[in-house]
């Protein structure tokens, strides 16, 4: 009789462990999903400031082609920093999408899916956001020179323009084939290095996870 409740009494004590075991690993696992959900926000706000630079963009963009409608090459200008707004806001709406899509609620392995999926978004968005630079500051610098001291430098230094145009078309190529062989090397090898710092340390966040789930 002794040992039967000496078995009982292991077998019970057995089962607390074990409810206090996976208690410790939930909490564990929910007070790191807070971390996650804390670098998603952050990530989100960021999106929502790009959203309202692009429509800075895009006022600027309408005012200045209404203003320079008569003068086809600063009516161009204008035209281009309004298409690159549109183009900021895009994007910024389509990463919105995606950073709200992700349910945390739902198992680890999911939200590994998605945020890798947004990360790569964030690659495409980086190269077509970034490519254009190579000639919207020519543009957005001519159209303050024009606003601020009346200097239409399509005029006064065609030289300049034309110089920082072929400088701009290097700088385009060389930047495009960088970029392609530098995705194509950290997608080959996983490295998640040029994600935002929000998005890293998500990945870095789900990857102790993981191997706390494992072990």
């Amino acid at each position: 009789m002794e040992l039967d409740e000496l078995k009982a009494a292991w077998q019970s004590l057995d089962r607390q462990l074990q409810r206090r075991s996976t208690l410790d690993m939930e909490l564990h696992i929910e007070r790191k999903l807070d971390r996650l959900r804390s670098r998603v926000r952050r990530l989100y706000w960021g999106k929502i400031a790009q959203i309202l630079f692009g429509d800075a963009l895009i006022y600027f963009g309408i005012m200045v082609s209404i203003s320079q409608r008569a003068t086809p090459h600063l009516l161009a200008c204008s035209l281009y920093m309004l298409a690159y707004g549109v183009l900021t806001v895009v994007f910024g709406g389509v990463m919105l999408g995606r950073i709200s899509g992700i349910d945390h609620t739902a198992p680890v392995l999911d939200i590994s899916r998605r945020v890798v999926a947004l990360r790569r978004a964030y690659r495409v968005e980086n190269l077509c956001l970034g490519l254009p630079w190579w000639f919207l500051w020519i543009a957005i610098f001519a159209l303050e020179m024009q606003a601020m001291v009346g200097i239409d430098l399509f005029v006064r230094a065609p030289a300049f323009l034309w110089i920082s145009g072929g400088l701009g078309v290097i700088g385009f190529i060389g930047t495009l084939v960088w970029f392609g062989r530098r995705n194509a090397r950290l997608a080959a090898d996983g490295d998640a290095s040029d994600a935002p710092r929000s998005l890293r340390e998500a990945n870095r966040i789900l990857a102790d996870i993981a191997r706390f789930e494992q072990s």
